[in-house]
């Protein structure tokens, strides 16, 4: 088997991880080495991680079985997806703006080949500044380029979570990016915000089930601190050799437990915010240290807000997180064993209930009741019942 092959299946069970079968989960922080994944193989058939190109990987992680006509199958597909893209004429970045303003291309298919992050702020320029407002491409690209060069992306997305955020320290920072869509970019959030149902969206106002993730090993940059005085971590979660950005907000009760986890430097900073009558908005961590400060002695379990689409609850894709509950990491140990013994008791169970349309196969085929009990492994009287019921279960 060749190495893209191997590399196609390792990422096919990386997806049947049962946080990562669906796309939201692939898209957070904790599918970062399958996004690093996808990246990897679009990137040996020299392809972008547009949204067309990364749904042929999608589709082939939904398949329920993998193999190796599969593997033929999804390796022809991306050849030829790449050979379609990279002998097709060279467009420059100002035509491919303009040509995706008349056909209305999708922010997620456009972004990639144009070498730009997927972002809000991104999205914004694109279905907003471009597509609505028919800004010139031009002025869009020199934007993005602003953008890009400055890396503001996720402290744009930080800012917009702050009420106030004029009178934020991290605003005056990005205007000196000049950003000439900065404003524009925030009100819009600002307006969103306002049209929204007054009261917050939470899993126990709104009765939606949060899509809960074990986060650690967090570098954290920078402790914010909105308008009512709520903090929260800014910084990068480590995957492997992946680094993602992220946003945890917390209670202030909270934030103490998890710098005392971090250590002599988490309580170095535990004890200035306590002394402080007023916090400032935003601690940078590495001038207080001269470093940033890493959790890798707890995990954090987080969830993303969401918020009303018609009639279904759907997540924000910004890297931002509310905090729910905090392991030790003899805790989070504990809970995995326990996860991992449910699992391999259901892998169990199936293969019983499996067992059966195996045992009625046989039978099919004129095999005597004992001996087709016996090839499935089910000559047990009890084993036999518990098979039984589990096939009726499953049908």
């Amino acid at each position: 088997m060749d190495k893209l092959k191997l590399k196609l299946q390792e990422y096919y069970q990386r997806c049947q991880q049962p946080d990562l079968r669906t796309k939201a989960g692939r898209e957070e922080a904790g599918g970062a080495v399958v996004l690093e994944m996808e990246n990897d193989i679009l990137l040996q058939f020299g392809l972008p991680t547009s949204k067309r190109f990364v749904q042929i990987l999608h589709d082939f992680a939904s398949h329920r079985q993998l193999s190796d006509q599969l593997l033929d199958y999804v390796s022809k597909k991306l050849r030829a997806a790449a050979r379609k893209y990279l002998l097709a004429p060279v467009v420059s970045d100002i035509d491919q703006l303009q040509q995706g303003a008349e056909q209305k291309r999708s922010p997620y298919d456009l972004l990639p080949e144009l070498g730009y992050p997927v972002n809000d702020f991104s999205i914004f320029l694109i279905s907003e500044i471009l597509y609505r407002r028919n800004m010139p491409a031009e002025d869009v690209l020199e934007e993005l380029k602003k953008a890009q060069h400055g890396d503001v992306w996720d402290d744009l997305l930080s800012l917009a979570n702050v009420v106030n955020y004029t009178q934020h320290e991290l605003y005056n920072r990005l205007r000196m990016q000049d950003l000439r869509m900065m404003d524009d970019y925030l009100q819009s959030v600002r307006r969103q915000e306002k049209e929204k149902v007054a009261k917050k969206e939470t899993p126990d106002t709104e009765a939606y089930t949060p899509n809960y993730r074990m986060v650690s090993n967090i570098l954290v940059e920078d402790i914010v601190f909105d308008e009512h005085g709520n903090p929260g971590l800014i910084g990068k979660l480590k995957a492997g050799s992946r680094l993602s950005k992220i946003t945890i907000s917390m209670e202030m009760s909270a934030l103490y437990q998890v710098l005392v986890s971090a250590g002599e430097k988490g309580v170095l900073i535990s004890s200035q915010l306590k002394k402080q009558k007023k916090h400032p908005p935003v601690i940078d961590i590495r001038t207080e240290l001269g470093d940033v400060l890493t959790l890798d002695n707890c995990y954090l379990e987080v969830y993303k807000p969401q918020h009303k689409r018609g009639q279904q609850w759907v997540e924000s894709r910004e890297p931002f997180f509310y905090l729910h509950k905090i392991l030790s990491k003899k805790e989070f140990e504990k809970k995995s064993k326990a996860e991992d013994v449910k699992q391999k008791i259901q892998e169990c169970l199936d293969l019983i209930g499996g067992s059966y349309g195996y045992y009625q196969r046989m039978r099919k085929l004129g095999i005597t009741d004992e001996e087709a009990k016996l090839r499935a492994g089910l000559q047990d009287e009890l084993l036999f019942k518990l098979s039984t019921f589990l096939h009726k279960l499953k049908d």
